[in-house]
């Protein structure tokens, strides 16, 4: 296999398990909204509202928190019981549909 498979295999492994992530999140949104609440203060109902997709999430998030986004994505993984090590940047949002729509 040479190393341009080899990363495009990661690649796509990557983005399986990003869209597993947001499909949790979507999925268990009311639950998970409370704890983000719960665990980041300083965001707002309405931050969350906004929301396009996990990445506009992530930014938000670390912008009125003062956190890494890698901080945030973590925690945000805890939240959404998904595995460690499956990150979620990158992450494309069902185009046009709010977040926490």
């Amino acid at each position: 296999m040479t190393q341009v498979q080899d990363r495009q295999e990661q690649q796509q492994e990557r983005q399986r398990r990003e869209q597993q992530i947001e499909r949790q999140l979507r999925q268990n949104w009311r639950q998970i909204r409370y704890s983000i609440l719960d665990q980041f203060g300083q965001v707002s109902t309405a931050d969350l509202d906004a929301a396009t997709n996990v990445n506009d999430l992530v930014a938000r998030i670390a912008d009125k928190t003062h956190h890494s986004e890698r901080y945030v994505q973590n925690r945000l993984q805890e939240l959404a019981g998904v595995g460690a090590g499956q990150g979620i940047q990158n992450l494309q949002g069902i185009q046009g549909q709010r977040f926490g729509a």
